[in-house]
């Protein structure tokens, strides 16, 4: 493909080439004052106030309407319920058509961001095409009702869901609650999206807080509560502190119940 002098100016008369496109090549970028130049040296005056960059795209006619439907899929993998209103594609190559079969290799993680880039690989050549993008989408977050403290025990009324513009997420965002109890790892300002990495599941035994404890030695059999000093998950070991201050070495059995062995 050419880029003519008649597409700067279509009355001019004689018109010539400015420049020729390669065979994958799909944009070409020139200072406005090289192209009074090119011009002059035709004998041509163009006026232009601007001394500015034109940039020149060759159009391609490719329907790449499975291409954009490939993206939603991509995202709506991640999150099924995105409301995607538009994809917007930038090609860095001239594509002058499809592979018949082809898979779109996405950076790592980009779906965590309303922009980035992917390959167009065939799947029977060499061929490749690198395809920059852009998504205008919407989903349902759940933020921060109010100031939430860290180690709080999260319930629904610590939380708000609110549909957000998508621009960049710094994680994954908890898109939906559970019936098992989780906590805030770290404080989350009121308004803040909130994050998987942000909440952690509640253990089976809690610092600070009584548990059951049990002893089976033979024909004994003993149960007491006392404090546990550490929280831990079924299996693990704790420390427990007993009503008259001993403390005790016990293995998380289940929740809120450890065994001295």
């Amino acid at each position: 493909m050419e880029f003519n002098a008649s597409i700067v100016d279509p009355q001019i008369e004689n018109d010539f080439v400015i420049y020729r496109f390669d065979q994958n090549r799909n944009q070409k970028t020139f200072t406005s004052s090289r192209l009074l130049q090119t011009f002059e040296q035709k004998g041509l005056q163009i006026e232009d106030a601007s001394r500015g960059i034109v940039h020149v795209k060759r159009a391609s006619h490719v329907d790449m309407g499975p291409v954009v439907q490939a993206v939603k899929a991509y995202y709506h993998k991640y999150f099924p319920d995105m409301k995607i209103e538009k994809v917007l594609l930038d090609t860095s190559s001239f594509i002058q058509k499809l592979p018949k079969h082809y898979t779109l290799e996405f950076k790592t993680n980009a779906y965590l961001y309303n922009h980035s880039s992917f390959k167009i690989l065939s799947n029977d050549s060499l061929e490749r095409f690198f395809v920059r993008y852009k998504i205008q989408a919407k989903m349902k977050l759940f933020k921060a009702r109010h100031n939430i403290n860290r180690g709080k025990i999260l319930t629904p009324k610590d939380l708000v869901s609110v549909e957000t513009e998508f621009k960049r997420f710094k994680g994954f965002p908890l898109i939906s609650l559970t019936q098992q109890q989780i906590r805030i790892k770290k404080r989350l300002a009121e308004g803040k999206i909130l994050y998987q990495h942000d909440t952690e599941p509640l253990p089976s035994v809690l610092k600070d807080k009584p548990v059951n404890v049990r002893f089976i030695s033979g024909k004994v059999h003993l149960e007491f509560q006392a404090i546990c000093l550490d929280d831990a998950a079924i299996g693990e070991y704790v420390y427990i502190e007993k009503s008259d201050g001993k403390k005790l070495k016990a293995k998380v059995i289940s929740k809120n119940l450890v065994e001295i062995e």
